[in-house]
């Protein structure tokens, strides 16, 4: 090859490498404009608080991003206008209203207004959105104002309802990185006819005013011919009053001399009632004397007397008793000294004889009943008879037998005269 095409393949090559440049540099320079901001992230850096973040942000004018290694992104700065409508606000006194507004809304490019906490939090998003975020901060913040205002007061102080909401939501906005540039509140109504109903009372309240100051001049002008008049009349109530006065007295002291009578009377009867009440109780004292000496002659006298003769009567029984237990004791005691002699032992032995024999045989008659004997003589004949003797025979000696290991007493030896017991009485007997 020559140099003249060594130098045209150069010249190609040279042209070839300046739109690869170019296009480059077209592609990888990123050029801000003034409604936005532009966030290149990829490559970490330092902020301006020494902690690393991984981008940079660019406001206005242009950068360089390294391809492969950055990306970008675009956050709008313009301003957006949002609706804000409320229904069924609750204001002071619990009444319900709807409110119309507006506000101008748009995100931080400062990072003072908060451009970080947009692009944290915005960065990807939707206009819609922001807007819907922002809408509610507005719509809370104006709802929590509206309850410490009435419904007039709403309407009358305006201006201060919306400077409020402003405040407040300016705050919580910027903390989403949102900058609010203004609010304002286009209408307060309420379907209940609270403020119609205001309004009729504030119509009503001038035309109130309006008739006071018509009826306050009618008056006035009334008055003045009523002060003529009452000059001429107030000398005739004067002298009437002179007369109603003398009247007065008059009645006064006839009411006062009519009291003392009424008194007076008053004060006889009172006396009389008291001396027939003392009277009174000066003859139920007497009766109630009568009575009490009455009872004791006809119950407390015979009842004393009573007692006395029951007294007296048992002293009597009980003497009787003493008497008869003395002579009972005596008698005992002369028996006892007789059997212990010896003198009356038969005697009374034989007057015990039958009573005990009457004792024992009784219990045999109340438990053994027989209706009919038959005596048979036996086999030898003639030996029936004696037979039955014997064993009645028998049966004494038994019955003595028992006697004796019951009582102690051996009836077949007193009726012999042998074994005179001795028997003692106690000493309370003697």
């Amino acid at each position: 090859m020559d140099n003249a095409q060594l130098f045209g393949i150069a010249i190609f090559l040279g042209a070839v490498l300046l739109l690869l440049l170019i296009a480059f540099i077209k592609t990888n320079v990123v050029i801000c404009r003034p409604n936005e901001i532009v966030i290149i992230s990829g490559r970490q850096r330092k902020g301006p608080d020494g902690q690393k973040i991984g981008y940079r942000v660019l406001r206005g004018g242009r950068g360089f991003k390294w391809p492969f290694i950055e990306s970008v992104s675009r956050l709008s700065l313009n301003t957006r206008t949002i609706k804000v409508s409320l229904n069924k606000v609750l204001c002071a006194g619990m009444i319900p209203v709807e409110i119309e507004g507006r506000a101008n809304i748009k995100l931080a490019g400062r990072t003072e207004e908060g451009m970080e906490n947009a692009i944290e939090r915005f960065l990807g998003k939707s206009e819609d959105n922001i807007d819907k975020t922002a809408q509610q901060v507005i719509e809370g913040n104006l709802r929590g104002i509206m309850a410490g205002f009435s419904p007039e007061a709403a309407n009358t102080q305006r201006i201060d309802v919306m400077k409020s909401t402003t405040k407040q939501s300016r705050e919580e906005l910027r903390q989403l990185g949102i900058v609010l540039d203004s609010f304002q509140i286009l209408s307060i109504t309420d379907d209940h006819g609270h403020l119609e109903a205001i309004g009729r009372k504030r119509n009503a309240e001038v035309i109130r005013d309006a008739r006071i100051a018509e009826a306050r001049a009618d008056a006035e002008a009334r008055q003045v011919a009523a002060e003529q008049n009452q000059l001429g009349r107030n000398a005739e109530i004067e002298s009437e009053l002179k007369i109603i006065q003398r009247e007065n007295s008059l009645s006064v002291t006839r009411s006062q001399l009519l009291e003392k009578e009424n008194k007076a009377e008053q004060k006889a009867l009172i006396a009389s009632d008291i001396a027939r009440t003392e009277e009174k109780i000066k003859l139920e004292d007497l009766r109630v004397e009568l009575s009490g000496k009455k009872q004791e002659a006809e119950t407390i006298i015979p009842a004393k007397a009573r007692q006395q003769a029951m007294e007296l009567e048992a002293k009597g029984k009980s003497s009787s008793i003493l008497e008869d237990g003395k002579a009972t004791a005596e008698a005992v005691e002369m028996m006892l000294k007789q059997w212990q002699g010896g003198e009356a032992h038969d005697l009374f032995m034989i007057r015990m004889l039958p009573d005990l024999f009457d004792k024992a045989t009784r219990v045999i008659a109340d438990n053994l009943h027989i209706e009919k004997l038959t005596i048979l003589d036996g086999a030898d004949g003639g030996e029936g008879m004696p037979n039955y003797v014997k064993n009645l025979t028998n049966s004494v000696v038994v019955l003595m037998e028992q006697m004796k290991n019951a009582t102690g007493i051996d009836l077949s030896n007193l009726a012999k005269g042998e074994g005179k017991q001795t028997i003692e009485l106690p000493k309370e007997k003697r």
